[in-house]
C-alpha cells in the first residue's frame, strides 16, 4: 500500500506518504469521549456529566462513573513501529481521585485497574476488556491489556498485527462520515 496521507489535528499539518516511522508517523486514532459518555442524552451530559480532553466523570446515583484518557499501541508484526489508539478506560473512583491529584506531577508512576471504554472499530465487546492502566508522569496513561482475558484486542496488544491491517485501520478511521 501506499502511504498515508492525512491532515493532523495537533499540529494543523497535512501529512503526506506517511509509512508510520519515526520520521513519518501515522496519526494517532483517537477518540473524543469515552462511550458511556456519548451515550447519554443532551440533558444529562449537561447536568450530569463532566469533560475534557483527558477526564470525565458521570454522576450517576450509585456514585460517580470515572474515566480517563490513555493510550493503547498495537506492534507491528517484524517492524519496530506500532499502531496507536487514544482511547479512554473506566477506573475505580479512588484510582480516579489519586490520579487527579497527581495529574501535573511529573514523577507520579502508578497503577490502576480498569476497563476500556472505548469501541475500538474491529474489536466486538471491547468493554469487557480489563485492563492495567499506568501513569507516567504528565504523558496520557498507558493501558495493558490483561493477558489471560480471551479476547481479540489482547492478542493483538501481544501478538501485533501487519501493517497491511494496520493501514487498513488507520485508512477506515480517516474516512469522513457520512449522514444516512
Amino acid at each position: 500500500m501506499a502511504g498515508i496521507d492525512f491532515d493532523c489535528a495537533y499540529c494543523g499539518e497535512h501529512h503526506r506518504d506517511t509509512d508510520g516511522s519515526a520520521s513519518s508517523p501515522w496519526p494517532a486514532l483517537a477518540f473524543r469521549r469515552p462511550d458511556p459518555y456519548l451515550d447519554l442524552d443532551t440533558h444529562a451530559r449537561r447536568f450530569h456529566a463532566r469533560a475534557t480532553d483527558d477526564l470525565c466523570v458521570i454522576d450517576r446515583d450509585r456514585g460517580p462513573d470515572c474515566y480517563v484518557r490513555v493510550t493503547l499501541s498495537i506492534p507491528i508484526r517484524d517492524e519496530e513501529i506500532t499502531l496507536e489508539y487514544g482511547p479512554w478506560a473506566s477506573v475505580g473512583e479512588g484510582s480516579y481521585l489519586d490520579y487527579v491529584e497527581h495529574y501535573e506531577d511529573p514523577d507520579h508512576r502508578e497503577h490502576y485497574a480498569g476497563q476500556l471504554a472505548t469501541a475500538i472499530p474491529g474489536y466486538s465487546h471491547p468493554f469487557s476488556v480489563p485492563v492495567q492502566v499506568i501513569t507516567r508522569g504528565m504523558q496520557r496513561p498507558v493501558i495493558v491489556p490483561d493477558s489471560t482475558f480471551g479476547h481479540a484486542l489482547v492478542r493483538d496488544f501481544y501478538d501485533g498485527i501487519s501493517r497491511t491491517e494496520a493501514e487498513l485501520r488507520i485508512r477506515s478511521m480517516l474516512l469522513p462520515s457520512t449522514p444516512l
